[in-house]
């Protein structure tokens, strides 16, 4: 049955309303708040944990509904940096679940997934620092930017030279999950599912779990890992993210005077865009793609709205951002669908199969945080219209299908997990390009 298009006509007042309140009780539903510990499961139905670069998304929505929650979600996540610098990628902190008993036996089986203090070895992209600029922008709270200062600028300089292994400026990656998204396409070619299409889906389950393993093996150490070769990747998200973060640091640093931390993390953006520039452009594709591999680097040649990234990361030369608008993101073909923004682009994912919609950012779909990201970058780059009219059909399927972990890009309809947190951002997609309609929650 074809579900309906998404409804003509601007958005209004009491959509905002609609919206407001619906985000407030998916927040409500996943808050933890325990002494010190504050911070919002991304859906305690399938997620009862804090991850790094989801409550960098659930601090910016809480924004819009309570900016001191905002603020103590960041103070929590960045308590959890570890002596190195590392912001785990997950933390078994207090929790709430439907089944306890079963969060318990699953946790027990993936055990050896964290160290005995309950946190990841992975990474996550860096949502987090700038959601601290527009929490600090929102609140002013100096006395709480000096608290988490510290911790922030160990983060992200663990990620800027820990994660620097081939010495080129640019973040590494040695699992897809450290990306965020998961089974993306642009990792088939080093999971080896290009080849045939028999096995694939197997494959594509034992993969993660086998890498986890090799990589434990070897202390998850950075050099280790680059010599082994197994799976090693300058990914985009992460290192646009890592830009992103540079330039708020840099921002914050100046608010609170600190000319040398300033000066230092401009430079630290400006060098990861010239790596980016240097190592990922594509100049017969008209975009970016990650590389892969340490002792022979290749690029994925595989489009994704991974590949857009660098129009978030805010440093991207104007001609290379005029071509991945226009050629790509406003391209019906690939990524200006009904259903705005896909992950992965109209033509390249028919190709795929089925089989892809087994796995997670593999097949149609759209997620809010991406469609956040790239609806800021779209108004930085002169396209405040579009980002506008993209806002009007997120926030319109949002609304008609509820809250879900990511929407089917056909049809909109929602997927996965229910009452999940991240179509919250478009709390903050509103206010940014349809403020007439903003009001009391």
């Amino acid at each position: 049955m074809t579900r309906p298009d998404i409804e003509p006509g601007p958005l209004s007042p009491d959509e905002w309303r609609d919206l407001h309140r619906e985000s407030r009780r998916v927040l409500e539903l996943n808050e933890v708040d325990e002494g010190e510990v504050y911070y919002h499961m991304p859906s305690l139905h399938h997620y009862p944990s804090l991850f790094g670069w989801d409550s960098g998304f659930h601090a910016v929505a809480m924004l819009y509904i309570d900016p001191r929650k905002a603020a103590r979600e960041l103070e929590t996540l960045f308590r959890q940096v570890r002596e190195d610098g590392h912001l785990p990628h997950e933390v078994l902190l207090p929790h709430r679940t439907e089944h306890p008993w079963l969060r318990n036996l699953q946790t027990w089986l993936v055990r050896w997934e964290f160290d005995r203090r309950g946190a990841s070895y992975m990474i996550d992209p860096p949502s987090y620092h700038y959601a601290a600029q527009l929490v600090y922008e929102r609140t002013g709270d100096g006395e709480w930017l000096r608290r988490i200062w510290p911790n922030m600028c160990r983060s992200l300089d663990y990620l800027l030279e820990r994660r620097d292994v081939f010495g080129n400026g640019l973040v590494t990656i040695f699992h897809p999950w450290e990306s965020g998204t998961d089974m993306s396409p642009q990792f088939f070619s080093a999971m080896g599912l290009e080849r045939g299409r028999r096995g694939r889906l197997l494959r594509s389950n034992l993969y993660p779990t086998a890498l986890f393993a090799f990589n434990r093996a070897l202390g998850w150490d950075p050099e280790r890992l680059a010599r082994a070769d197994r799976f090693v990747c300058q990914e985009l998200t992460v290192n646009c993210l890592t830009i992103r973060a540079c330039r708020s640091m840099a921002f914050l640093a100046g608010r609170m005077g600190d000319a040398y931390a300033e000066r230092r993390y401009e430079a630290r953006a400006k060098a990861l865009m010239e790596a980016l520039d240097s190592e990922c452009w594509d100049e017969k594709a008209g975009c970016y793609f990650p590389r892969f591999g340490f002792r022979k680097p290749r690029r994925a040649g595989r489009k994704t709205a991974d590949s857009l990234m660098a129009l978030f990361g805010g440093l991207c030369a104007p001609e290379r951002a005029a071509r991945l608008i226009e050629d790509h993101l406003l391209n019906p073909q690939e990524f200006f669908t009904p259903y705005p923004i896909p992950f992965n682009p109209l033509d390249e994912v028919e190709e795929d199969g089925k089989w892809v919609e087994k796995r997670l950012w593999a097949g149609h779909c759209v997620w809010i945080n991406f469609c956040w990201m790239l609806c800021i970058a779209l108004d930085e780059h002169g396209y405040g219209d579009v980002a506008r009219e993209i806002t009007r059909r997120v926030v319109r399927m949002v609304l008609r299908e509820g809250f879900y972990e990511f929407y089917d890009s056909r049809d909109g309809k929602g997927r996965r997990i229910p009452d999940f947190c991240w179509p919250a951002l478009a709390l903050d997609m509103v206010a940014r390009f349809w403020p007439e309609i903003v009001g009391e929650g």
